[in-house]
């Protein structure tokens, strides 16, 4: 882990960080503010068995707040509806921590789904731009977005891309006078990425040419 991965992962006072949390936030360091996560990739195996799970597990430990949303891009022909169903079947199947029908219906009243017919298709980023504007409306997510990139390394530049030519990746200037709370991005990748240190150098200022580093968050899910 480099120095600047490091820093990122945790907080002054050494406690992991959580890429969903405002560092302005000064309640519980590890609960998330209201922010919407969108998950490409949210169709594969990595998503079906631990991320999704994971997902209501954090919500059942009350680490989630009432207003989260997820929102999966992906290439099947879904509606929410049918989004929520899959993602149902996952918790019960991996979760962690005991079904709870109260928490899931919490969280599955922010679940929606973005088809795409793939990680270039214009007509899914401005869907995606449309729900997330619908969810800070209905949900209260104030603008604040993470995107979570579990896709092969080799599209991170056409998402990091499409998400910026949409509007998606623009952040709100915190010195602005109507800036009380500003708005933030993240974007989530899995490390390792890249096949040498080349390769991975070439991939970070990919991700860096749109987000800044502080935006950045390398997750290596083995070690989840």
């Amino acid at each position: 882990m480099t120095n600047q991965t490091a820093s990122q992962a945790r907080s002054h006072n050494g406690t992991r960080s959580n890429p969903l949390r405002d560092p302005r936030d000064r309640r519980l360091n590890r609960i998330a503010g209201p922010s919407a996560l969108v998950m490409f990739g949210v169709t594969g195996d990595l998503a079906r068995k631990k991320l999704l799970p994971a997902i209501y597990d954090l919500a059942n430990r009350g680490l989630l707040p009432p207003s989260f949303s997820l929102v999966g891009v992906g290439r099947r022909p879904w509606s929410h509806d049918d989004f929520a169903a899959e993602v149902l079947a996952h918790v019960k199947a991996s979760a962690r921590t005991a079904f709870d029908e109260q928490v899931w219906e919490q969280l599955s009243a922010g679940l929606r789904f973005v088809p795409a017919n793939g990680f270039d298709d214009d007509e899914a980023y401005s869907a995606l731009k449309s729900t997330l504007t619908e969810l800070e409306a209905s949900r209260g997510t104030r603008g604040n977005h993470a995107f979570y990139l579990s896709i092969p390394p080799n599209s991170f530049d056409t998402v990091c891309q499409k998400l910026s030519s949409h509007g998606l990746a623009r952040r709100e200037d915190p010195d602005a006078d109507d800036a009380e709370q500003p708005s933030w991005n993240r974007v989530v990748i899995e490390k390792p990425f890249g096949h040498d240190l080349e390769s991975a150098r070439e991939l970070n200022t990919v991700v860096e040419s749109v987000f800044t580093p502080d935006e950045v968050f390398r997750i290596d899910h083995y070690l989840g």
